[in-house]
C-alpha cells in the first residue's frame, strides 16, 4: 500500500503475458523478461475540482479496469447519472487490435442490466464485432462527493463480482 495515498497497489506476477493463445491474445511486450516490470491496468483515480475531492475510482478486472473506471467517470460527470447507475450501467470493453468489443448483459438482485440496442446497432454500424455474455470482466468502486456540502460522500460497490460495502 502507498504510504502516502493509501492506494493498493499490485505485486503479483499476474500483471504479466505468457505466450499462449488466449481470447484476447496475450501482449508480447509484457512477457516475462529479466529486469522488467509488469505492464499493469491499474488506474486508482483520484478527481479533483479547485483542490476539493470530488470522486476516487478504483477497480479489479485486470486489462478491463481502464474501460470500466473511464465508462463510470464518463456516466456520472458527462451524462450526469447518479453514482449507483453509473456503476451499474452495462459496460462495453473494446480490444483495439482485434476490433472487438465486449459487452456485459447481467443481472443483480433480480435487475436485468442490458446494453441498449441502439448502442449495438450502432457499434455493429462501425465494424466492430461484439461479443457478449462472458459474465461480468469488471468491477468498480466509486466515492463522490455528493452535491456541495464538502463533507458528504457518497461510496458506491460493484456487484458484478460480489462485492459489498463494508466501512464507517
Amino acid at each position: 500500500m502507498s504510504p502516502s495515498t493509501g492506494i493498493l497497489l499490485n505485486n503479483h506476477m499476474f500483471g504479466f503475458s505468457t505466450p499462449v493463445s488466449t481470447d484476447p491474445p496475450p501482449a508480447p511486450a509484457n512477457f516475462i523478461r529479466p529486469y522488467k516490470r509488469p505492464l499493469s491496468s491499474m488506474a486508482p483515480i483520484i478527481i479533483l475540482k479547485g483542490g476539493q475531492l470530488k470522486a476516487v475510482i478504483g477497480g479489479g478486472g485486470g486489462m478491463f479496469i481502464p474501460a470500466a473506471i473511464s465508462e463510470v467517470i464518463l456516466n456520472h460527470f458527462a451524462r450526469e447519472m447518479d453514482p449507483i447507475s453509473s456503476v451499474m450501467a452495462p459496460r462495453y470493453y473494446p480490444l483495439l487490435h482485434t476490433n472487438v468489443v465486449y459487452y456485459e448483459n447481467y443481472s443483480w438482485m433480480g435487475v436485468k442490466y442490458r446494453a441498449p440496442l441502439e448502442t449495438m446497432k450502432f457499434l455493429r454500424s462501425r465494424n466492430h464485432n461484439m461479443v457478449g455474455d462472458k459474465g461480468p470482466l469488471s468491477s468498480c468502486l466509486f466515492v463522490v462527493q455528493d452535491g456541495d456540502d464538502d463533507t458528504k460522500l457518497v461510496a458506491v460497490v460493484d456487484a458484478r463480482k460480489g462485492g459489498f460495502p463494508a466501512g464507517f
